[in-house]
């Protein structure tokens, strides 16, 4: 019942942020320089579920300790994370692979082609980053011979979470000590400083180093909920006043409504900056001790937004490709409302076919 609850409470806002990531994809790819006044611009929220990740992460090292080595614990979390996530991350792979050689007219032997070169996408292993991303707005690509391109340009941030999954489970189960004294500030120092000091975001330390700059950025997103995890507990154990849960219920509101008001106006404050307010956010969700929660508890529907949150991630972008390529004179705020209505169309077959076919076959429960 615990979990049920907890993944109540964060369902409906789930839902909320992956919708205004599609957004903004369709924004940034498709509109961008038509001079549209584009809204749904805000800061970016993907480090809601990033957060998220390690705080899963964490909490599931807490629940299980085994006495199996620590590279088994890793394995096993991460193959567990991969057998949920994978079928979907495919899933979507593979549609934007159909869709877009079927917009070039790809001929079948360079179908083929690209596939072999694209084959660590196909393996969730894309973890490298966003390489040779498609100008979604002229729909045209040259193959380049060698190089895996990435035909669902989100998912590699997916990637990165299976691949942060196993070197972060493995870290902490080996000496969650070292990992929080010494790993994790280090880490997060490499990562940050140098965006702290430039204020860009496309370079960090770690990049001396051979981790490229997007997955150190996930894997340093996931510590943060990792160490949101001791500060979720700590105060769960705790017994608030009437007044308290009143003052984090008008938290709850607050920021959920400035979240919002910055997706929609598109308040230019750099990543950092956002992430700050949607962690903050997400410790207030978490805790669940507060009275706006218990309307997520008491209904069913955030619950399974919250699920379908997910399936909306993987497919949302095969209609930007879709409806960009049919109807080039659409409207802007026509393509909003279509590309939402398609991709929550799609993003539910997919969902009821994962529940009703790979569920039963590969997995003994729905991903959660």
């Amino acid at each position: 019942m615990k979990n049920k609850r907890l993944t109540t409470t964060i369902g409906f806002w789930s839902f909320i942020f992956v919708i205004a990531i599609g957004f903004s994809y369709l924004n940034n790819y498709v509109w961008a320089s038509t001079g549209q006044k584009l809204i749904f611009t805000g800061g970016s929220v993907i480090s809601y579920f990033l957060f998220l990740a390690g705080f899963y992460l964490m909490k599931h090292y807490k629940e299980n300790q085994s006495k199996d080595l620590a590279f088994q614990k890793s394995w096993k979390y991460t193959f567990n994370r991969f057998s949920k996530l994978y079928p979907t991350l495919f899933g979507g792979v593979l549609c934007a692979f159909i869709v877009r050689n079927f917009i070039n007219k790809t001929s079948l032997l360079n179908i083929f082609s690209v596939f072999i070169n694209s084959i660590w996408e196909f393996l969730g292993l894309s973890q490298l980053g966003i390489v040779n991303a498609l100008e979604i707005k002229t729909l045209t690509f040259n193959i380049v011979e060698g190089v895996s391109y990435i035909w669902n340009a989100p998912l590699w941030v997916m990637s990165a979470i299976l691949i942060s999954t196993l070197i972060l489970y493995y870290v902490v189960s080996k000496s969650e000590d070292f990992f929080a004294g010494i790993f994790a500030p280090l880490f997060l120092i490499l990562t940050y400083t140098s965006i702290g000091v430039t204020g860009k975001l496309d370079s960090n330390l770690l990049n001396s180093f051979g981790l490229l700059n997007g997955l150190a950025r996930v894997m340093s997103a996931m510590i943060i909920g990792m160490y949101l995890y001791y500060f979720v507990m700590y105060f769960k154990k705790k017994k608030f006043s009437e007044n308290v849960k009143l003052i984090l219920s008008f938290l709850h509101v607050i920021l959920g409504v400035f979240i919002l008001y910055n997706i929609y106006n598109g308040i230019s404050w750099n990543e950092v900056t956002n992430s700050l307010f949607v962690l903050l956010f997400l410790g207030i969700l978490l805790i669940d001790k507060d009275y706006i929660s218990v309307l997520y508890n008491k209904s069913s529907l955030c619950l399974f937004l919250g699920k379908l949150s997910y399936y909306y991630y993987a497919y949302f972008i095969i209609f930007v490709y879709i409806l960009a390529y049919i109807f080039p004179e659409m409207s802007y705020n026509a393509s909003l409302i279509f590309n939402l209505l398609f991709s929550v169309c799609w993003a539910y077959i997919m969902y009821a076919m994962d529940d009703t076919v790979i569920t039963p076959i590969f997995r003994k429960k729905h991903i959660e």
